[in-house]
This record gives structure tokens, sequence and C-alpha cells, in this order.
């Protein structure tokens, strides 16, 4: 019995399979990307879909991509929110345009959120709450929060996660998954993307967004660093209360940052403070908070500054705090060499990089941002243009730090939307000085020689030995010297191949000769059986199929090249 429920449900989850990417082929096809869809192999999705001229013609390729995640729903739409924190994977044009994504859904039956809790936490709602408020204060497309008080007074929120939705995102990952490994097998460019690898990213961090008991510890981290600046709160996680599918956490009455009197005494003393709180995340704690928009800080009567939601956080280790002041102090004494140097270090070329361009384009964002004083650098947006001219020469930047760059610009965003006339380095230099000071102190000099010292003592004994080793087999007539290069292999490669293709083309050749010979000129039929005619008619089969292996041979071992994208893309962007 158990075994037939689990084939009828394999069943149902492959013909939903099926129906939801021919659903999402067509969406995609809907807004404009038929014919990149045909091309790379999917036209069997598409059977039955008109192609709308009105759709197919209208605004940019990354708008229309926008449009195709919002209308896919909830996968696709934090699918398009994670890539728009990761400025060393897309160009400016898709991060400023997936940033506008908007997760809006239609609220869940109260019914159906009061069984999520019940499951949850294994306890009828009137033991877990003296009061709840049936209707949502927020909701969204994974899950819906609503207001409750505890049975000691306290007042809290409870984010509840949407019935039915982790299975929908299981679904739609696979799906992604096997269009990325089709992308990546058809179409040349897609290929410097890394499909896959973003999908497996993806895979990573919506699961873990889906289990609550992550966002729940990183806010208790984030709570727990929090305690080193005045009036910076944190809301407290109520444990008990708390599943992978709930969260129950203190409720913080305020408003948002973006709203208060701009220019106003207040602004100026509400952004130094989350100015404040921002730099210690990333500088002394190594813990931040990866999207920080103005829903997500909030601001009390009394004047505290209350960063929410910490689903998504980034992290970095004390090598990486040296290199973001690296690139700070850089940027402050205008040394464009030193930005440069940076960059490399902060990153992982894919190729060889030339230096002096990377050096040109570094001069022309430091001139663009630096014309005016260093109190008025926007630091955010400078950054946000390093991160784009690394993923122009190709250098893989750490997605720690295309986070940190989309957190940076977004904070000084609002904060500046508020107090124009925030100096922004002036409250950095602080934290920049004592990294500074922490590196070339004095106990980590220290620890930094002990390691040296280490290094050099286990180098000195090995040495010896391996120079004993490599004289041996000198002596020996042993040692051998092996030459490689990768194009003088490919070279090689494929003469082979061209020899052997050439090689089987004459073969089906003088196969065909031979039996048009035997079959037109020769009639020798001993017994009435004609010998030659049945032999020329088998060495034309054989030649049929050396060539029909040959052509197999081409295709499989590289003959067929992966599709151009381009050319299509920019048919879309001149119609």
């Amino acid at each position: 019995m158990n075994t037939e429920s689990s084939k009828t449900g394999v069943i149902k989850s492959t013909i939903h399979d099926i129906k939801r990417s021919r659903e999402i082929a067509l969406v995609f096809s809907k807004h404009g990307f038929h014919g990149a869809l045909t091309a790379i192999g999917l036209e069997s999705w598409l059977a039955g879909s008109t192609v709308p001229s009105s759709n197919a013609d209208q605004g940019s390729l990354a708008i229309r991509a926008r449009r195709a995640l919002e209308e896919l729903g909830p996968t696709f739409i934090k699918l398009g929110q994670i890539l728009s924190t990761r400025p060393d994977l897309l160009p400016p044009v898709f991060i400023h345009e997936f940033e506008k994504l908007q997760d809006r859904a239609p609220s869940v039956p109260v019914e159906d959120v009061i069984e999520q809790v019940e499951n949850a936490l294994g306890h009828p709602l009137g033991e877990l709450y003296a009061e709840f408020v049936p209707e949502p204060i927020a909701t969204a497309s994974m899950a819906q929060v609503h207001r409750a008080k505890l049975f000691d007074g306290r007042d809290v929120v409870v984010k509840v996660q949407r019935p039915g939705i982790g299975p929908q995102i299981r679904s739609d990952l696979a799906i992604l998954y096997y269009m990325a490994k089709l992308g990546e097998a058809t179409v040349d460019e897609i290929g410097l993307y890394n499909p896959v690898g973003i999908v497996r990213e993806f895979d990573r961090a919506i699961n873990e967004e889906l289990n609550f008991l992550h966002e729940a510890a990183n806010n208790e981290t984030a709570r727990a660093n929090s305690t080193g600046i005045a009036d910076y709160i944190i809301p407290e996680i109520i444990p008990e209360l708390t599943a992978s599918t709930i969260i129950t956490q203190t409720y913080i009455d305020g408003e948002k940052l973006s709203s208060i009197e701009v220019g106003s005494e207040r602004a100026l003393k509400l952004c130094t403070i989350a100015m404040e709180a921002a730099f210690q995340q990333i500088f002394t704690d190594g813990f931040f908070h990866g999207d920080p928009h103005p829903g997500n800080m909030l601001v009390t009567q009394s004047n505290q500054v209350a960063f929410l939601d910490w689903g998504l956080v980034g992290t970095l280790s004390v090598g990486q705090q040296d290199e973001l002041v690296d690139l700070i102090v850089a940027i402050i004494s205008n040394d464009v060499d030193g930005i440069t140097r940076t960059v490399l270090r902060m990153g992982r070329p894919d190729g060889r990089v030339n230096l002096r361009h990377l050096r040109t384009d570094v001069q022309r964002i430091r001139d663009l941002h630096l014309t005016r004083s260093l109190d008025k650098l926007n630091l955010g947006a400078m950054m946000e243009d390093i991160m784009n001219v690394a993923h122009t020469h190709r250098i893989r930047v750490n997605p720690e730090y295309a986070l940190l760059t989309k957190a940076t610009a977004t904070v000084e965003g609002v904060l500046r939307s508020v107090y124009p006339d925030l100096d922004i380095i002036g409250t950095l230099k602080p934290y920049a000085e004592r990294l500074l000071k922490d590196r070339f102190g004095s106990e980590r000099l220290l620890k930094a020689g002990v390691v040296t010292l280490m290094r050099m003592n286990h180098l000195l004994r090995d040495v010896p030995m391996q120079v004993d080793q490599m004289l041996m087999d000198v002596e020996a007539g042993e040692l051998r010297i092996q030459v490689g290069h990768p194009a003088l292999d490919h070279h090689v490669s494929a003469m082979t191949i061209l020899g052997s293709r050439v090689f089987m083309g004459f073969l089906a050749g003088g196969l065909i000769v031979g039996g048009s010979i035997l079959l037109t000129t020769i009639d020798w039929k001993p017994d009435g059986v004609p010998v030659l005619a049945i032999t020329g008619a088998v060495f034309m089969v054989l030649a049929a199929i050396t060539s029909f292996a040959a052509l197999t041979w081409h295709f499989i071992t590289g003959g067929m090249k992966k599709l151009r994208l381009t050319p299509w893309l920019r048919f879309f962007r001149r119609r």
C-alpha cells in the first residue's frame, strides 16, 4: 500500500514538473525570449504557443527578465533578489532592475496560519499566545507576519511560513537545475556566468531561508554583537515559540528610518547611530546584515535604531577585513595602484588580466568619484563601480564582497536620503585606523613572526632531502622533465582526430568505389548467384555505416559548436 502511494506521488510530482517547465518556458516566451528558448532546444515546451509581438519588442532585456521573474512567483522572485546582490555575476543594468522585484502575495487565511503554527509548535494556539491578531501586518510570497501577545504581557510578532511553499520551491529548483545545465551545454556565452553554480548557491541560500531556525540563529548572533553601541537594538527571539517554519520575536514599535524629517538634528543623530552600527558589523564583528532596505531599519520614539529580518547575512574573515581596509585607505589616499592591487587580491581572475587596462578603468572611477571632497564621497556607489570593473575584467570577486557592496550602497542610500550631508568617511576613519593598529600591533606581528619562522624551519629541513633525491635521480638516469602547453596539446589532439576522420573518409570512399565497380561492371553469377553484386551491396552498406559513424563522432567530439546567444539578444534589442 505504501509502495503504491509512493509511486502515485512520484507520478504526480513528475507530471507537475512537466507542466511547470512548460509554464516557465511560456512565461519567458511571452516576455520576449521565444527565439532564445527555441535556439537552445526548448521549442517542444512552446508547442501551441504564439509569440506576442507587443511584449517581445518592448523594454530592455533586463526589464523583460524582471517582469518574467515576477510573474513566475516566489522561487524566481527570490532568485532575482539574490542575484541583485551579486554585481560580480551580473551587469549593472540587471542588478538595478532586479532590485525592483516586489515580493507581494495575497494573505493566507487565518485558519491555515493557525494550523501551521499549531503543527510547528505542537500545542493549540490558545496555549501558546495570550492574544493573536488575525489580520496580518505584512505578507510576502514565503511568509506572513502577525501581531501577538505573550502571557507575560510582552508584545511580539509571529512570522509564519506559507503552507506548501517548500515543495513548490524544491520543484522549481529541480527545473532551474535542468535549464541551467541545458543552457551551459548549448549557449556559448552563458558558461562565463556558471549558471549551474548560481543555481547551486541559490539552492543553499533559499533552503536556509526556508528554515527559520537559521534566521533565528543569525538574529541572536547580531543581538549579542549589538551591545557595543548605545541605542542600537535587535529584537529578541522567543526560542520556545520558534521552529523551522515559525519565528516569534519581540515587537519593536517604530517608524522607518527613511521616513524621518530630512536634514533635522534627529536625522543626523539617528543616521550616525545606524552608520556606526553598520561599520561595527563589518569591521568589528565580521557579521553584517545582507539586506538593510528601509523596511528593515526602524527608529523608535526614544531615538533607538533597530535592524530587523536577519535572514540574509554576510561574514568576513580577518583577512577580508584587512583587504577592505587596504581598499578604503587606497581610496582615501587617492592611490590608483593601491586600489588596482587590492581589487586583484579580492578576487580570482578567470584568465590573464591586462593590468594596464584595469588600472585605466580604476583611474576613471577614481576621477569620477573623487572630484569632490572626501566628506561628500559616495562610498557605496564607488565600491559598486569598482566591483563592476572587476566583473568587466573577468575577476571573480568573493561573493561576500559583492553582498557587502550591495548592502553598503543600500544603507548609504537610505542615510543620505534622510541627511544628504552625512560624512561617511569621517565616521569610517576610526574603524580603519583601529584595524590598521591591530594589524601592526606587537601581538599580531609576534604571531605572524612565529608562523613565518615555523615555515622557514620546515623549509630548511625539507629542502636538503629533496635536493638529495633530485641528485640521486640524475645519477641513476631517472630524472625526466616533462613539458606541456595547453595550446600544443589541443593541436595534437585536433590533428589526431582529423587524421582519424580522414582515414574513415577514405575507407568509406573506397568501399563506395569498390561496391560500385562490383555492382555495375562485373557480371559473375556462379550457379546463378550474383556473388559480386551482393559483395558490392555489402560494401555500400559498410560505407554508409562508416559515414554515419564518422559524422556521429564528429558531432560528439566537438564538431558541433555551442550556440552563440548574443546575436539573438542583439536582435531583440534592435527591434
